[in-house]
């Protein structure tokens, strides 16, 4: 046979990879185990992390001792001094109340600046536009923390305070102070905002709420988020999107 046949032969030969590990010690054993163990673990933990949101929801009311009434056009106010802020806000409000049915006015379009009315006739120019009812926003604190804030869902225990129950006066506390400021370790900004949603029928309150916003400079990221959590809210617990 010559060298290049036998050379052919023994590379074509089938070599059994199997054989040619070498055995699994029962020490190997063990720390590939706990090495899987340990990546789970790792994983099941993650999955218990908070995710990182931009608002969080942590109380909320509803009317529930009665009906709720069908709203399909909703006066939206944001007692906000940065206008931009505003603006942003009831522009994302109006858009994505669009796609449940809801009308929603943006109250910067259609009333004047707080300080050319007084509230007798501020109450009848919002009467005037024949609204259903009427979303106040406005936020209540601000604080700045060095760690993340983990906060829950809690449902129909939150009983708003008992000068929010009607539309008035509560309308002229909204004009207010906007908020007070305490810091501590400067890394995160969190501001704590209120949301009453009131009948104007009646001028009773049908939904109210406080919510947890990471504060940031980008005002439409910071209105979106915003606004996205209260339609969603709204959705979920039936007061807007129901035939």
């Amino acid at each position: 046979m010559s060298t290049r046949l036998a050379f052919k032969k023994a590379v074509t030969v089938p070599f059994n990879w199997s054989q040619a590990k070498p055995p699994l010690t029962r020490t190997m054993r063990v720390y590939m185990t706990r090495t899987r163990l340990l990546f789970l673990l790792f994983v099941l933990s993650l999955s218990t992390l908070p995710l990182r949101a931009g608002t969080k929801i942590i109380h909320r009311w509803v009317l529930s001792d009665q009906p709720l009434p069908k709203l399909q056009k909703i006066l939206v106010i944001g007692v906000l001094e940065n206008y931009l802020i505003r603006q942003e806000l009831e522009d994302e409000m109006e858009r994505l109340l669009a796609k449940s049915a809801v009308q929603g006015i943006r109250s910067h379009m259609v009333l004047p600046p707080r300080n050319e009315l007084m509230e007798g006739e501020l109450k009848e120019r919002i009467k005037e536009g024949d609204y259903d009812g009427v979303l106040v926003i406005r936020p209540k604190t601000m604080r700045t923390e060095s760690k993340e804030v983990v906060t829950t869902l809690a449902g129909p225990l939150y009983v708003p305070p008992a000068a929010y129950s009607n539309f008035w006066p509560y309308w002229n506390m909204a004009w207010g102070n906007a908020y007070a400021t305490s810091s501590y370790v400067k890394e995160e900004t969190y501001v704590s905002t209120e949301f009453n949603l009131y009948n104007l029928k009646d001028e009773k309150l049908l939904w109210s709420g406080e919510t947890d916003t990471v504060y940031t400079k980008d005002f439409g990221k910071l209105a979106r988020e915003y606004a996205r959590a209260l339609v969603k809210q709204l959705k979920k617990d039936k007061v807007i999107g129901t035939k």
